[in-house]
């Protein structure tokens, strides 16, 4: 059995939203940056938890988590988007298009950190 066939639909429980940092005139010469949802990627993905920690910076406790998120296969998405899922925004940190077949992709995600 191939990896892709090991994935269905009925897997895809969590809704998501996938998102990309976009820069915007302000009208003064400068720019306001903001998160804007991807036309056509994918709204529903399998969510693992990985792993959690916490780590200190700028004076404070900050908790992190690494999650495991399978969709299906959408080109447009880099690891510099981010998805939101239950509430939360994770930053991509990898993606894998399970054997290059452009069925399925399975993402390694981190919340808790700035992008």
């Amino acid at each position: 059995m191939t990896l892709c066939c090991k994935y269905n639909a009925g897997m895809l429980r969590t809704t998501v939203q996938f998102q990309r940092l976009v820069r915007t005139s302000d009208g003064a010469g400068g720019f306001t940056q903001s998160w804007q949802n991807i036309s056509g990627a994918p709204t529903r993905a399998m969510v693992e938890s990985m792993s959690g920690g916490e780590r200190f910076a700028s004076a404070r406790i900050e908790a992190t988590a690494t999650h495991k998120i399978t969709t299906r296969y959408f080109a447009s998405i880099t690891e510099t988007d981010a998805v939101l899922f239950k509430g939360k925004r994770a930053n991509i940190r990898f993606i894998n298009n399970v054997e290059e077949r452009d069925l399925w992709m399975v993402l390694d995600v981190q919340t808790g950190v700035p992008g």
